[in-house]
């Protein structure tokens, strides 16, 4: 498991890094508002965030005594959910393809699995180190 952890820990950075630069460049030669560059830049954030917390707990995962299965697939989820309909969102304009209905109601699902699957793995943690 801890290998997973690592390996979408890695994927996630990496990915932050290219769609990052590309959001620093390439965004604002093509006609994309302020608000939809920041928009997309939270979604770089965010996924660059869960990646380095993804290799964190890879890292740390053998000190862990419970299962992180259903934590791990949260996480990973929601944080493709949320920052791919942030990309899509500001991207799928561009080509003349109107996703905003479909899209727009991911965004916060995605996000709300993140939190769900950082604060119930803080939990288990917390009651892991309290019952020492």
């Amino acid at each position: 498991m801890e290998r997973k952890f690592i390996l979408f820990g890695l994927l996630f950075v990496t990915l932050g890094i290219g769609i990052g630069a590309f959001a620093a460049h390439g965004l604002k030669s093509l006609s994309v508002t302020p608000e939809q560059i920041e928009s997309f830049r939270v979604g770089v954030d965010y996924l660059f965030y869960s990646g380095l917390g993804l290799m964190v707990i890879g890292a740390v995962r053998p000190h862990f005594d419970f299962i992180m299965k259903l934590h791990f697939r949260m996480i990973v989820f929601g944080t493709v959910l949320f920052c791919g309909s942030i990309f899509l969102l500001t991207l799928l304009p561009l080509m003349d393809v109107q996703a905003g209905k479909v899209l727009g109601p991911i965004t916060p699902i995605g996000g709300l699995m993140m939190i769900l699957g950082w604060f119930t793995l803080f939990v288990k943690y917390l009651r892991q180190v309290t019952s020492l």
